[in-house]
């Protein structure tokens, strides 16, 4: 029977399990410190996973995927340093290395973020106002799950414990900015790896923002 699973679904169901176990270790404190350190790894494994299902490996899609990657990235570490952007906030320390005292590994969340969402949306429609406005849409929600979690396990922190509507704003409009580039790129996106990458988030975070306190 096991042979008969495809590669794809292996991938996947390797994904699942991963934020399956993730989920449960972070819920009990008593484990928490230890599944907080494989922070870095969960990020790479879902970008790993959405490279392996997709299957592009044209050097067109590996552009489009670094330079979502530097504007991601770039706009975070203007963020930290100038509090413009979001609002005031600083990483803590489960991102892994730093750079600009912005980890590296946040580009790498808005890279599998955008793309998914994009995926999901393209599945629906290939009108250019929706491919551009809608995932954001998407985005932003999910950053309202991930903002109370993020603060409690010291992700990150917000000037006097407050998440500022700017920082919705800028996640918004980043994001249209983002998913503009993508649809310049025109790239075909896996749509099941898509549902699963945010599906899998969407419960993560739902169901810590439900038992942490």
């Amino acid at each position: 029977m096991i042979k008969n699973i495809s590669t794809e679904n292996r991938w996947i169901g390797l994904l699942i399990l991963f934020y399956f176990f993730g989920l449960l270790g972070i819920s009990f404190e008593t484990y928490r410190d230890l599944f907080l350190i494989c922070t870095p790894l969960n990020l790479w494994i879902t970008l790993l996973v959405f490279y392996k299902v997709n299957k592009d490996s044209s050097k067109r899609f590996f552009l489009l995927s670094f330079l979502v990657f530097l504007i991601g990235f770039s706009v975070e570490a203007i963020g930290v340093a100038t509090g413009v952007l979001f609002g005031n906030y600083a990483y803590g320390d489960p991102f892994g290395f730093k750079l600009f005292e912005t980890p590296l590994m946040i580009g790498v969340n808005w890279l599998f973020l955008a793309l998914s969402t994009y995926g999901i949306v393209q599945y629906f429609t290939k009108k250019a106002v929706w491919l551009i406005l809608l995932p954001p849409v998407l985005m932003t929600s999910l950053d309202f799950l991930v903002e109370p979690v993020a603060m409690k396990l010291g992700f990150w922190g917000w000037e006097n414990d407050i998440i500022p509507i700017q920082n919705y704003v800028m996640w918004f409009v980043t994001s249209v900015f983002i998913h503009g580039l993508v649809y310049l790129f025109r790239p075909t996106i896996n749509t099941k790896v898509s549902f699963v990458i945010i599906g899998a988030q969407l419960i993560f975070f739902g169901v810590l923002n439900l038992v942490l306190k």
